[in-house]
């Protein structure tokens, strides 16, 4: 039992499970077909550290990219989806004098804007299988265009009709950073990294919701709402060309034998535990290791010099630019389209699904009902007022990002180190422990406060907290997901989105439920709802192992994953 993990009894290497750090004189040293000392390593304080998955001997691969090339594409696509996430609730808070314009009540405003979510949840089924057969980078561009388009639209829009349609074009666009910022985190970052990417991800997305609408609130109090979409135009107009200029293409295909997370085909595995004078001689004064190449954050322990060439001519940066590279999978279209919907027969998958998609869900219901809940009395808040309470949740994001990410890599290395070596992605649930606190608590008080007619600050205060702790699920779950299903993880995180399906009935009647039952009722149901799911994290800790070891052998799972 490895930290609380069963161990397998069927399969030598389980899929997801990997030889993370070299722990000298352990039984894992050499684990399965893999030799440490013959794998490529990370540098510095992390020299210890096997790269997962290994990366090729070409210049072209994303994983050999430098790690400012890498950071700054996140960051450009992360400002992206900072806007792309301020887009969808930036008009909360003039609900209530839209449904006024509109002559429509505030609960029909709500539920027929919903169906934006509902657009977003199909279509990252398309747009996720267009990226994993045709690439990623013309997927993100014409997500942005189609943002870009739909924001003018908003802006000209003076029916409900037309502003609903050119919404609905909008959430089209909004679809792909739903999957896509994920899978290309896990594109072009080790294991080891990608706790930190992953909580700069949902930072930015935080700020945009958070931060969005606060600004937003002012700009519908001074100019009218039009004018958020305004704004939205000319950012979205902009970041189109940055993408366009910084943002190549992540996919790449690579040689199964360097997956050391899903095991390898019997010939390069032969190749990669090939026998070294180093294995001998690791530890001891004065070994040597050999760098790739300068500009590089990986480099090689110990390999033979072959393993230090490039193996094809690196591509120019006009060459990246171009939207289309061809084919990255041979898959038929209709194919990966299905898989998602199959893929949540997998427990990993489903598991992640009701972890996820319900627990993020409630924060965009909870976002919906704030004009209702703080324009009434005792809080009588003015338009602008109801976008400042989004200020704790851009604090508690913020917070939790910091926190939450580094924490998150810490923690998956020194379990790992602690676990001989190797690395179990379960790992990475033990993080839903603050989020099954802090998050319960956060529910709980939120509806609670709101009941009892709280001074404003008690509420809002449970409302960041919502925002703090529910940032450590889904670092904790995106995590999960994709060193699970790392070669599927684009379907994997289509799957987890079908949650936006359940927003979208939720906004139904959400607002009615308030009306009649009470936010005390309301949130306390959600906070019970909310724990269950984060107990449910032990059973997945505990089993875990089994279920990848399980879903690898059933021939219906192997059909899904390869169909």
């Amino acid at each position: 039992m490895g930290l609380g993990v069963l161990e397998d009894k069927h399969l030598d290497h389980v899929p997801g499970t990997a030889l993370l750090t070299d722990v000298i004189g352990s039984d894992n040293f050499r684990y399965g077909r893999f030799n440490a000392p013959a794998l490529r390593h990370a540098k510095g304080r992390d020299a210890d550290i096997v790269l997962v998955p290994q990366p090729s001997k070409s210049p072209n691969d994303p994983l050999n990219w430098p790690l400012w090339k890498k950071d700054l594409m996140l960051f450009f696509i992360c400002i992206d989806t900072a806007v792309v996430g301020a887009w969808g609730p930036m008009i909360s808070p003039g609900f209530v004098e839209m449904a006024v314009q509109f002559d429509m009540s505030y609960n029909s405003l709500n539920a027929q804007l919903g169906y934006g979510v509902l657009v977003i949840g199909l279509s990252c089924f398309v747009t996720n299988s267009m990226a994993v057969v045709w690439g990623r980078r013309p997927i993100f561009l014409l997500g942005n265009l189609l943002l870009f388009i739909s924001s003018i639209g908003g802006y000209y829009s003076h029916t409900f009709a037309s502003l609903l349609g050119f919404r609905l074009v909008g959430c089209i666009g909004m679809s792909p950073f739903e999957v896509l910022v994920t899978a290309t985190i896990a594109d072009i970052y080790f294991v080891h990294e990608r706790g930190v990417r992953l909580a700069a991800w949902g930072l930015c997305l935080s700020v945009g919701v958070g931060g969005g609408t606060i600004i937003s609130g002012y700009i519908i109090e001074g100019l009218g709402w039009n004018w958020t979409y305004g704004i939205c135009a000319i950012l979205f107009g902009v970041w189109t060309i940055v993408l366009f200029l910084f943002c190549p293409e992540t996919a790449y295909r690579r040689d199964p034998s360097l997956n050391t997370d899903l095991g390898v085909a019997p010939t390069k595995a032969d190749e990669i535990e090939k026998p070294t004078a180093s294995e001998s001689r690791k530890g001891k004064p004065g070994s040597e290791s050999l760098e790739t190449d300068n500009n590089m954050d990986v480099e090689a322990v110990e390999i033979t010099p072959a393993d230090d060439t490039w193996s094809e001519k690196k591509y120019s940066y006009w060459h990246e630019l171009k939207i289309y590279h061809g084919r990255v999978s041979d898959e038929p279209f209709w194919k990966v389209l299905t898989r998602p919907f199959l893929m949540l027969l997998f427990p990993q998958v489903l598991f992640s699904f009701f972890a996820y998609g319900l627990t993020t869900s409630w924060l965009v219901v909870v976002g919906s009902v704030l004009a209702q809940l703080f324009t009434a009395p005792p809080y009588n808040f003015t338009v602008s007022g109801v976008g400042l309470v989004s200020i704790a949740s851009l604090i508690g994001a913020i917070i939790g990002a910091f926190v939450s990410g580094p924490v998150a890599d810490w923690v998956i290395k020194a379990m790992s180190r602690r676990n001989g070596g190797i690395y179990e992605p379960e790992f990475r649930l033990v993080l839903i422990i603050i989020t099954f606190i802090l998050g319960g608590m956060s529910f709980f008080g939120f509806g609670w406060s709101l009941e009892e007619k709280d001074p404003w600050i008690g509420p809002v205060i449970f409302y960041g907290l919502q925002y703090f702790s529910v940032g450590f699920m889904t670092i904790a779950v995106y995590g999960y997901l994709t060193d699970c299903h790392r070669e599927k993880a684009p379907e994997a995180f289509a799957s987890i989105n079908l949650r936006n399906i359940y927003s979208f009935g939720m906004n139904y009647f959400i607002s009615d439920w308030i009306t009649r039952q009470g936010p005390k009722q309301v949130f306390c149901i959600i906070g019970g709802v909310h724990v269950f799911i984060c107990l449910c994290a032990i059973p997945m800790y505990i089993y875990g192992k089994r279920c990848r070891s399980w879903t690898s052998r059933v021939k219906l799972f192997d059909k899904i994953m390869n169909a």
